[in-house]
């Protein structure tokens, strides 16, 4: 499993529930998910932890320095994580418009270097059953969202072809419901399943906003993506009979 968002969500899914917690305000859960996330993939670059300029000694724009918990390049991917052991507190709006604000205080500072990467923002969280509102607001950023309530599109496509290609070639019945919610999935992803890099757009010495405005509609897209979660657990149910 050598897939950041894949195996996050397989971290506070299923790994989480089994390691010894920390006597630490977040029980442990930064570290092992460090530890865990470097060990299943194979990254280029790790920040150091408590880092303050970006994983990477940058400055921002403001000349502020902000923490951000964990960031890792693979290639010309850039990964940014905020990780949230948060069991009983609310994820907030404000812990969403922070966590973006200081990723775009790092980046218009160095927009020459970090345009070259695709930026990808990641909300890691224990929470369950986060408020909509939170989901949306994720969506509209592209801010990806992984907590234990629903999958992201990403994952169910990945799991999805994981149990297709554990099919058997007479099983066709499944085989074409797993087809068809593919195309559908695919479909969504190319249109909706965008990332911090496919916002905020750098060229010709200028930084444009690529967003799908003012035809956008949050609440349509999550409804969507409970939708998906839905089949995938059905054709999930189906498998585990067989």
């Amino acid at each position: 499993m050598n897939d950041i968002e894949t195996t996050s969500w397989f971290f506070i899914s299923k790994t989480w529930l089994t390691v010894m917690r920390m006597p630490i305000p977040d029980k442990g859960f930064e570290d092992t998910f460090r530890d865990f996330l470097c060990k299943k993939v194979n990254l280029d670059i790790v920040s150091d932890k408590r880092e303050l300029k970006f994983g990477l000694s940058y400055s921002s724009l403001s000349g502020n320095d902000h923490e951000l918990d964990f960031i890792c390049v693979k290639e010309l991917d850039f990964n940014i994580f905020e990780l949230k052991n948060y069991e009983v507190s609310d994820i907030t709006k404000e812990i969403i418009f922070t966590f973006l604000g200081k990723v775009l205080d790092f980046y218009l500072k160095n927009i020459e270097i970090l345009s070259k990467f695709k930026i990808t923002m990641f909300l890691v969280t224990t929470k369950q059953n986060v408020d909509d509102s939170i989901r949306r607001l994720c969506i509209t950023y592209g801010i990806k969202l992984i907590e234990p309530t629903y999958q992201t599109p990403h994952v169910i496509d990945y799991w999805l072809r994981d149990i297709y290609s554990k099919l058997p070639n007479e099983d066709q019945e499944l085989k074409i419901s797993i087809e068809q919610l593919l195309i559908s999935l695919t479909s969504f992803m190319a249109e909706y399943d965008y990332s911090f890099s496919d916002i905020f757009r750098y060229d010709e010495k200028r930084i444009t906003l690529e967003h799908p405005i003012p035809d956008f509609n949050s609440v349509l897209i999550l409804n969507e993506i409970k939708e998906f979660n839905s089949s995938f657990q059905r054709v999930y149910e189906i498998w585990k009979l067989k």
